[in-house]
Protein backbone atom coordinates (compact mmCIF):
# COMPACT_ATOMS: atom_id res chain seq x y z
CA UNK A 1 0.00 0.00 0.00
CA UNK A 2 1.10 3.47 -1.10
CA UNK A 3 0.50 6.33 1.58
CA UNK A 4 1.51 9.95 0.81
CA UNK A 5 1.89 12.07 3.55
CA UNK A 6 1.17 15.92 4.11
CA UNK A 7 0.91 17.69 7.25
CA UNK A 8 -1.44 14.73 8.27
CA UNK A 9 -0.40 13.82 12.06
CA UNK A 10 -3.62 14.48 13.54
CA UNK A 11 -5.47 11.21 11.51
CA UNK A 12 -2.01 9.11 10.65
CA UNK A 13 -2.34 6.52 13.30
CA UNK A 14 -5.85 5.92 12.99
CA UNK A 15 -5.30 5.53 9.08
CA UNK A 16 -2.54 3.22 9.44
CA UNK A 17 -3.64 1.15 11.92
CA UNK A 18 -6.45 0.32 9.61
CA UNK A 19 -4.55 -0.94 7.52
CA UNK A 20 -2.78 -3.12 10.08
CA UNK A 21 -6.30 -4.10 10.92
CA UNK A 22 -6.49 -5.86 7.65
CA UNK A 23 -7.96 -9.72 7.41
CA UNK A 24 -5.12 -10.46 4.78
CA UNK A 25 -1.80 -10.05 6.22
CA UNK A 26 1.11 -10.25 3.17
CA UNK A 27 1.52 -6.62 3.11
CA UNK A 28 3.69 -3.92 3.21
CA UNK A 29 3.05 0.08 3.76
CA UNK A 30 4.83 2.85 2.12
CA UNK A 31 4.18 5.83 3.72
CA UNK A 32 5.93 8.62 1.43
CA UNK A 33 5.87 11.99 3.73
CA UNK A 34 6.09 14.59 1.26
CA UNK A 35 7.66 17.36 3.33
CA UNK A 36 5.42 17.39 6.45
CA UNK A 37 5.71 20.72 8.74
CA UNK A 38 4.21 19.11 11.53
CA UNK A 39 4.48 16.10 13.51
CA UNK A 40 3.80 13.05 10.40
CA UNK A 41 7.53 12.16 10.13
CA UNK A 42 7.26 11.35 14.22
CA UNK A 43 3.94 9.53 13.93
CA UNK A 44 5.67 7.01 11.14
CA UNK A 45 8.70 6.59 12.80
CA UNK A 46 6.91 5.81 15.83
CA UNK A 47 4.40 3.60 13.80
CA UNK A 48 7.66 2.13 11.66
CA UNK A 49 9.09 0.75 14.87
CA UNK A 50 6.61 -1.15 16.28
CA UNK A 51 5.47 -2.91 12.75
CA UNK A 52 8.23 -3.95 10.03
CA UNK A 53 5.94 -3.71 7.17
CA UNK A 54 5.78 0.00 7.60
CA UNK A 55 8.67 1.43 5.29
CA UNK A 56 8.95 5.70 5.97
CA UNK A 57 9.98 7.55 2.55
CA UNK A 58 10.82 11.03 3.92
CA UNK A 59 11.80 13.60 1.22
CA UNK A 60 11.37 16.82 0.61
CA UNK A 61 7.60 18.01 -0.64
CA UNK A 62 6.78 17.95 -4.54
CA UNK A 63 3.06 17.36 -4.28
CA UNK A 64 1.53 14.26 -4.34
CA UNK A 65 2.51 12.96 -7.99
CA UNK A 66 5.99 12.77 -6.89
CA UNK A 67 4.84 11.08 -3.79
CA UNK A 68 3.16 8.70 -5.48
CA UNK A 69 5.93 8.25 -7.97
CA UNK A 70 8.45 7.55 -5.20
CA UNK A 71 6.16 4.82 -2.91
CA UNK A 72 5.56 3.29 -6.60
CA UNK A 73 9.61 3.11 -7.01
CA UNK A 74 9.89 1.20 -3.36
CA UNK A 75 7.11 -0.58 -3.80
CA UNK A 76 7.78 -4.60 -4.41
CA UNK A 77 4.39 -6.06 -4.71
CA UNK A 78 2.37 -7.44 -7.86
CA UNK A 79 -0.60 -5.43 -6.54
CA UNK A 80 -0.91 -2.05 -4.94
CA UNK A 81 -3.27 -0.38 -2.70
CA UNK A 82 -3.63 2.90 -2.50
CA UNK A 83 -5.20 5.37 0.44
CA UNK A 84 -4.47 8.77 1.87
CA UNK A 85 -3.46 9.40 5.17
CA UNK A 86 -6.70 10.82 6.59
CA UNK A 87 -8.81 8.09 5.52
CA UNK A 88 -9.95 4.53 6.84
CA UNK A 89 -9.63 0.70 5.16
CA UNK A 90 -12.04 -1.55 6.68
CA UNK A 91 -10.48 -5.20 7.73
CA UNK A 92 -12.11 -7.06 4.63
CA UNK A 93 -10.59 -4.48 2.04
CA UNK A 94 -7.52 -6.32 0.86
CA UNK A 95 -9.01 -9.74 0.77
CA UNK A 96 -11.73 -8.11 -1.46
CA UNK A 97 -9.37 -6.58 -3.49
CA UNK A 98 -6.89 -9.12 -3.96
CA UNK A 99 -9.70 -11.89 -4.40
CA UNK A 100 -11.48 -10.09 -7.28
CA UNK A 101 -8.03 -9.57 -9.12
CA UNK A 102 -7.09 -12.67 -9.25
CA UNK A 103 -10.48 -13.86 -10.51
CA UNK A 104 -10.83 -11.26 -13.24
CA UNK A 105 -6.78 -11.23 -15.05
CA UNK A 106 -8.27 -8.79 -17.29
CA UNK A 107 -8.80 -5.74 -14.10
CA UNK A 108 -6.17 -3.67 -13.91
CA UNK A 109 -8.10 -1.55 -11.34
CA UNK A 110 -10.43 -2.27 -8.62
CA UNK A 111 -12.19 -0.15 -6.76
CA UNK A 112 -14.93 0.13 -3.93
CA UNK A 113 -18.25 1.35 -2.68
CA UNK A 114 -17.21 3.90 0.43
CA UNK A 115 -18.75 6.01 3.31
CA UNK A 116 -17.81 9.70 3.62
CA UNK A 117 -17.22 10.91 6.98
CA UNK A 118 -15.93 13.97 8.19
CA UNK A 119 -12.95 15.95 10.12
CA UNK A 120 -14.57 14.40 13.18
CA UNK A 121 -14.93 10.27 11.93
CA UNK A 122 -18.48 10.93 12.19
CA UNK A 123 -20.24 9.30 9.03
CA UNK A 124 -22.13 11.59 6.32
CA UNK A 125 -23.16 8.93 3.42
CA UNK A 126 -23.21 5.52 1.53
CA UNK A 127 -21.48 6.41 -2.10
CA UNK A 128 -21.83 3.32 -4.50
CA UNK A 129 -19.45 3.88 -7.87
CA UNK A 130 -20.63 1.90 -11.15
CA UNK A 131 -19.23 -1.65 -11.21
CA UNK A 132 -18.71 -2.12 -14.71
CA UNK A 133 -15.97 -1.00 -17.10
CA UNK A 134 -18.22 0.39 -19.27
CA UNK A 135 -19.56 2.76 -17.11
CA UNK A 136 -16.62 3.88 -15.46
CA UNK A 137 -14.84 4.86 -18.61
CA UNK A 138 -17.61 6.82 -19.97
CA UNK A 139 -17.98 8.79 -16.36
CA UNK A 140 -14.03 9.32 -16.33
CA UNK A 141 -14.27 10.49 -20.30
CA UNK A 142 -16.48 12.66 -18.92
CA UNK A 143 -14.52 14.31 -16.53
CA UNK A 144 -15.38 12.55 -13.35
CA UNK A 145 -12.35 10.90 -11.68
CA UNK A 146 -14.24 9.95 -8.63
CA UNK A 147 -15.56 7.30 -10.74
CA UNK A 148 -13.04 4.90 -8.87
CA UNK A 149 -12.83 6.91 -5.62
CA UNK A 150 -9.02 7.19 -5.65
CA UNK A 151 -7.56 6.00 -1.98
CA UNK A 152 -10.13 3.32 -2.31
CA UNK A 153 -8.38 1.80 -5.44
CA UNK A 154 -6.20 -1.37 -5.46
CA UNK A 155 -4.15 -1.95 -9.28
CA UNK A 156 -1.73 -3.93 -11.14
CA UNK A 157 1.77 -2.32 -10.74
CA UNK A 158 2.55 -3.70 -14.12
CA UNK A 159 -0.26 -1.86 -15.51
CA UNK A 160 0.63 1.16 -14.01
CA UNK A 161 4.18 1.12 -14.38
CA UNK A 162 3.25 0.21 -18.22
CA UNK A 163 0.65 3.57 -18.45
CA UNK A 164 3.24 5.76 -17.52
CA UNK A 165 3.35 6.18 -13.65
CA UNK A 166 1.34 9.51 -12.57
CA UNK A 167 2.29 12.43 -14.33
CA UNK A 168 4.09 15.23 -13.35
CA UNK A 169 1.48 17.85 -15.59
CA UNK A 170 -1.54 16.06 -14.41
CA UNK A 171 -0.91 17.39 -11.00
CA UNK A 172 -4.05 17.35 -8.32
CA UNK A 173 -5.84 15.55 -10.91
CA UNK A 174 -3.82 12.16 -10.88
CA UNK A 175 -6.35 10.24 -10.71
CA UNK A 176 -8.52 10.91 -13.33
CA UNK A 177 -5.45 10.89 -15.61
CA UNK A 178 -4.16 8.07 -14.59
CA UNK A 179 -7.40 6.09 -14.78
CA UNK A 180 -7.93 6.95 -18.37
CA UNK A 181 -4.58 5.47 -19.70
CA UNK A 182 -5.33 2.33 -17.17
CA UNK A 183 -8.57 2.09 -19.21
CA UNK A 184 -6.68 1.34 -22.24
CA UNK A 185 -4.54 -1.47 -21.23
CA UNK A 186 -7.15 -3.52 -19.13
CA UNK A 187 -10.57 -3.60 -17.11
CA UNK A 188 -11.40 -0.93 -14.81
CA UNK A 189 -14.10 -1.84 -11.54
CA UNK A 190 -15.53 -1.01 -8.33
CA UNK A 191 -16.49 -3.55 -5.97
CA UNK A 192 -20.48 -2.98 -4.62
CA UNK A 193 -19.57 -3.25 -0.65
CA UNK A 194 -18.59 -0.60 1.21
CA UNK A 195 -14.68 -1.08 2.28
CA UNK A 196 -13.40 2.12 2.81
CA UNK A 197 -14.28 5.82 4.62
CA UNK A 198 -13.17 8.70 2.90
CA UNK A 199 -12.81 11.94 5.22
CA UNK A 200 -14.23 14.88 3.59
CA UNK A 201 -12.96 17.65 4.79
CA UNK A 202 -12.56 21.33 3.71
CA UNK A 203 -8.55 21.11 4.33
CA UNK A 204 -8.31 18.37 2.20
CA UNK A 205 -6.55 19.01 -1.43
CA UNK A 206 -9.75 18.65 -2.92
CA UNK A 207 -10.69 21.93 -1.64
CA UNK A 208 -7.51 23.85 -1.01
CA UNK A 209 -5.65 22.94 -4.52
CA UNK A 210 -7.40 23.98 -7.35
CA UNK A 211 -5.88 26.74 -8.87
CA UNK A 212 -5.12 25.40 -12.23
CA UNK A 213 -6.80 21.92 -12.03
CA UNK A 214 -9.41 22.69 -14.57
CA UNK A 215 -6.90 23.88 -17.50
CA UNK A 216 -5.39 20.45 -16.83
CA UNK A 217 -8.10 18.35 -16.73
CA UNK A 218 -9.32 19.35 -19.86
CA UNK A 219 -5.25 18.80 -21.32
CA UNK A 220 -6.02 15.39 -20.10
CA UNK A 221 -9.64 15.15 -21.58
CA UNK A 222 -8.91 16.12 -24.75
CA UNK A 223 -5.72 13.39 -24.90
CA UNK A 224 -7.91 10.89 -24.10
CA UNK A 225 -10.64 11.42 -26.66
CA UNK A 226 -7.94 11.76 -29.03
CA UNK A 227 -6.54 8.47 -28.25
CA UNK A 228 -9.52 6.83 -28.79
CA UNK A 229 -10.79 8.68 -31.57
CA UNK A 230 -13.07 10.09 -30.35
CA UNK A 231 -14.28 13.80 -30.63
CA UNK A 232 -14.21 16.38 -27.56
CA UNK A 233 -16.11 19.34 -27.26
CA UNK A 234 -13.84 22.04 -24.82
CA UNK A 235 -16.69 24.14 -24.20
CA UNK A 236 -19.05 21.28 -22.22
CA UNK A 237 -16.09 20.84 -19.48
CA UNK A 238 -15.24 24.78 -19.27
CA UNK A 239 -17.39 25.55 -16.01
CA UNK A 240 -14.87 24.89 -12.94
CA UNK A 241 -16.44 22.04 -11.14
CA UNK A 242 -13.98 22.22 -8.13
CA UNK A 243 -15.14 23.44 -4.69
CA UNK A 244 -13.74 26.00 -2.06
CA UNK A 245 -15.98 24.49 0.93
CA UNK A 246 -18.80 22.29 1.35
CA UNK A 247 -21.97 23.54 -0.32
CA UNK A 248 -25.26 24.13 1.09
CA UNK A 249 -27.25 21.50 -0.99
CA UNK A 250 -24.14 18.65 -0.18
CA UNK A 251 -24.92 20.07 4.12
CA UNK A 252 -28.79 19.63 3.80
CA UNK A 253 -28.54 15.95 2.29
CA UNK A 254 -25.16 14.80 4.98
CA UNK A 255 -27.87 15.71 7.38
CA UNK A 256 -29.92 13.62 6.24
CA UNK A 257 -27.90 10.48 5.01
CA UNK A 258 -26.23 11.31 8.23
CA UNK A 259 -29.58 9.76 10.28
CA UNK A 260 -28.75 6.48 9.26
CA UNK A 261 -25.76 6.39 11.49
CA UNK A 262 -27.26 6.98 14.88
CA UNK A 263 -24.67 7.80 17.23
CA UNK A 264 -21.97 7.89 14.46
CA UNK A 265 -23.56 10.79 12.28
CA UNK A 266 -23.75 14.39 12.88
CA UNK A 267 -27.34 15.27 11.28
CA UNK A 268 -28.27 18.38 13.71
CA UNK A 269 -24.99 19.62 13.11
CA UNK A 270 -25.24 19.61 9.50
CA UNK A 271 -28.69 20.83 9.45
CA UNK A 272 -27.56 23.95 11.45
CA UNK A 273 -24.10 24.62 9.19
CA UNK A 274 -26.54 24.68 5.86
CA UNK A 275 -29.36 26.71 7.69
CA UNK A 276 -26.31 29.33 8.56
CA UNK A 277 -25.14 28.57 4.98
CA UNK A 278 -28.69 29.96 3.40
CA UNK A 279 -30.73 31.13 5.84
CA UNK A 280 -33.58 32.18 3.57
CA UNK A 281 -33.92 28.64 1.47
CA UNK A 282 -36.86 26.91 2.57
CA UNK A 283 -34.89 23.69 1.72
CA UNK A 284 -32.34 24.48 4.64
CA UNK A 285 -35.74 24.68 7.22
CA UNK A 286 -37.83 21.61 5.77
CA UNK A 287 -34.07 20.24 6.43
CA UNK A 288 -34.34 20.95 10.45
CA UNK A 289 -37.56 20.52 10.77
CA UNK A 290 -37.20 17.07 9.69
CA UNK A 291 -34.03 16.32 11.81
CA UNK A 292 -35.77 17.86 15.11
CA UNK A 293 -38.42 15.53 14.68
CA UNK A 294 -36.55 12.72 14.25
CA UNK A 295 -34.59 13.74 16.95
CA UNK A 296 -38.69 14.11 19.04
CA UNK A 297 -39.28 10.59 18.02
CA UNK A 298 -42.34 12.31 15.94
CA UNK A 299 -42.53 9.78 12.83
CA UNK A 300 -44.85 7.12 13.43
CA UNK A 301 -47.07 8.59 16.07
CA UNK A 302 -50.78 8.82 15.43
CA UNK A 303 -52.24 12.39 14.98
Amino acid sequence: MIVPVYNAAHYLAAAITSVQAQTFRDFEIIAVDDGSTDDSKAVLDRLAAADARLQVVSRPNTGIVGALNDGLAAARGEFVARMDADDLSLPPRFARQLAFLHTHPECVCVGSAFLYMDASGSLLKECRRPTDHATIERELLAGNGGAIIHPAAMFRRAAVERAGRYRPEAQWIEDLDLYLRLARRGHLANLPEVLFHYRLHEQSVNFTRNQGRQERKLAVLAEAHAARGLPFDRAAHAVPDFKSAISADDLRDFAVTSLRFGPRGRPLYYALRALRAEPRCRHSWSTLAYILKHRLGLFGRAA
